[in-house]
């Protein structure tokens, strides 16, 4: 072979030979593998506005930990340029199944405590109002179909009779209940097994702007109707207020059983509550996140 043809056809092997590592490299430094997966709200406050999203939980090894909303400033800065990349991408997640991706554009400066940014989403999921989604940056969290809709009138109309039934037994009186009123009510397959769970926030507002919150996950019963499987109920004046509103249900930890997120709202301030099912009783798992003055 003459020596011009053999040392072009070395240098040709020896950089399509380096070519796998060098985009290997690229990769790893345009998105680094993290062992950490990070769960995020995702909500429109009206239709001129980008999506706001914010760090709902940090999940590493099975366990739960808030993000680092009122950590020194080094700590959240890190956590900025890591999360709230501008072009960085998420799934979203709705109804615990697939529903687009998302695109985060800047980050927020927030008004007292907490960390967020602006987004946009190509996405199957209609935000707006109480209508609200998740980002992750896991690949495996939120896989399938979004079982998330709106409840039929029949199971509306026995949602609401076993709502009344709780505020009674919360010793709210007739009359009062009477005003009830409701915030949000969503169906959703928490176990996938064909079977519709209900999810709402109902709120009742009384004399010197007292207002009885009260939060429901409904579980189909017996009778063919539902049951409060858990509720959640505070009573309080405005700065006292206390509420819970469905964000999103979604199996976090590949059990089969959905866990529900939900915004936790006071005044001035917001968190979130993870509630999960265990052997057929629900329990709070976890509360942070949120921020605000």
């Amino acid at each position: 072979m003459p020596l011009k043809l053999f040392l072009a056809t070395l240098l040709l092997t020896l950089v399509s030979s380096l070519m796998p590592l060098r985009f290997a490299q690229v990769n790893a430094q345009r998105d680094p593998p993290s062992k950490d997966t990070v769960i995020f709200s995702l909500r429109k406050f009206d239709d001129t506005q980008p999506i706001y999203m914010e760090p709902i939980v940090i999940i590493s090894g099975g366990k739960y930990t808030a993000p680092p909303v009122d950590a020194d400033e080094d700590v959240t800065k890190k956590f900025t340029s890591t999360y709230f990349r501008m072009g960085r991408q998420y799934r979203v997640v709705f109804g615990g199944g697939d529903a687009g991706t998302l695109t985060v554009q800047k980050s927020v400066e927030p008004g007292c405590v907490g960390l967020g940014a602006e987004a946009t989403a190509e996405t199957t999921a209609r935000l707006g109002g109480q209508v609200k989604a998740l980002a992750v940056s896991s690949e495996k969290i939120g896989r399938g179909k979004s079982s998330r809709r709106a409840p039929t009138e029949e199971e509306r109309a026995a949602a609401l009779e076993v709502a009344r039934w709780v505020y009674g037994q919360r010793g709210v009186g007739a009359a009062l209940v009477k005003k009830m009123q409701t915030t949000n009510l969503t169906a959703i397959e928490i176990d996938r097994d064909g079977k519709v769970e209900l999810i709402g926030s109902f709120n009742i507002e009384g004399a010197k702007n007292v207002m009885y919150s009260l939060f429901v996950i409904f579980e189909p019963a017996d009778t063919g109707k539902f049951k409060a499987a858990w509720h959640w109920y505070h009573k309080g004046a405005e700065d006292a207020y206390e509420d819970r509103s469905l964000l999103d249900a979604v199996d976090l930890d590949g059990d089969g059983i959905a866990e529900v997120i939900v915004d936790g709202y006071y005044y001035e301030s917001n968190d979130y509550i993870i509630y999960k099912r265990t052997a057929g009783i629900w329990r709070p798992i976890y509360k942070g996140g949120g921020g605000g003055c």
